[in-house]
């Protein structure tokens, strides 16, 4: 069994499509972690629905996608762990393909995006950009043409599982930055540093609205949000000694030689 771990913030019509493709697509049933991020009493209804499946962290406030996602994975109780975003919806066997995740190693699932292609290049095929015009059976079949038995090295990208002592050996996602901008590629560095590796499965993907949370927020929201870029970026360089545009997005490996606080990156 696997622990799949999902923050949420003000998503209810997103997190309701989520946790059904979870239950539904689970081959065993697993434990499924909900981190509700502020505002719980936006998301209630949703989770009534779904209590007999899941288990709920409620924060009263907001804390940032960071506290949400080390309260969730402390809280797991399987050796591995899946985390995602409340705007994905889950392929079947998902807890399948995401088991496959060996010891020291972080595996990125396959995504499919509406719109792209991004720098991840995700499969690009649009089922839908909000979940009342998703087309889950369309997205059903299409996924399963698109499998693989394969794996790539260009991992590092959410939605990713991993072992939850390795997450807890690198302090997992640090609550100095206060967006969930860059912070993930700080955790990702930190992996790389303990050799833990980073890969991606083609086995299975994922469908990702993509960036739901951002757009669905309120105005005052989505300035505060937008505005906490910048100091993100200048966190990462007082910690690393590097600007983040020195790095790559998908490898997250240092470009032009640099070094990290004098460790030879290699």
């Amino acid at each position: 069994m696997i622990s799949l771990i999902i923050p949420t913030y003000r998503n209810p019509k997103y997190l309701d499509i989520c946790l059904q493709s979870a239950i539904d697509g689970q081959t065993t049933k697993n434990e499924i972690i909900v981190i509700v991020d502020g505002y719980v009493d936006e998301s209630q209804e949703i989770l009534n629905k779904y209590k007999d499946n899941i288990k709920v962290l409620p924060l009263e406030q907001n804390q940032g996608m960071q506290t949400a996602l080390n309260l969730g994975v402390f809280n797991a109780t399987n050796e591995k762990i899946l985390i995602i975003n409340d705007d994905n919806v889950l392929c079947p066997e998902w807890d399948i393909i995401a088991s496959e995740v060996r010891e020291r190693s972080v595996l990125t699932i396959n995504q499919i995006e509406p719109t792209g292609p991004g720098i991840f290049n995700f499969p690009v095929k649009d089922f839908g950009k909000t979940p009342d015009t998703f087309d889950y059976n369309g997205f059903v079949g299409y996924e399963k043409t698109l499998r693989q038995d394969k794996g790539t090295v260009d991992g590092g990208i959410f939605p990713f599982s991993m072992y939850k002592k390795q997450y807890m050996i690198v302090g997992g996602f640090d609550t100095l930055y206060k967006s969930p901008f860059i912070c993930d590629w700080d955790f990702f560095l930190k992996l790389d540093l303990n050799n833990i590796g980073l890969s991606r499965t083609h086995q299975g993907h994922f469908y990702h609205f993509g960036s739901a949370a951002t757009k669905n927020r309120n105005d005052g929201d989505e300035v505060k949000f937008k505005a906490s870029e910048q100091p993100a970026a200048e966190t990462f360089m007082y910690k690393w000694g590097i600007p983040p545009q020195l790095f790559n997005n998908n490898s997250h490996n240092p470009k032009n030689n640099q070094t990290i606080k004098g460790i030879k990156y290699e």
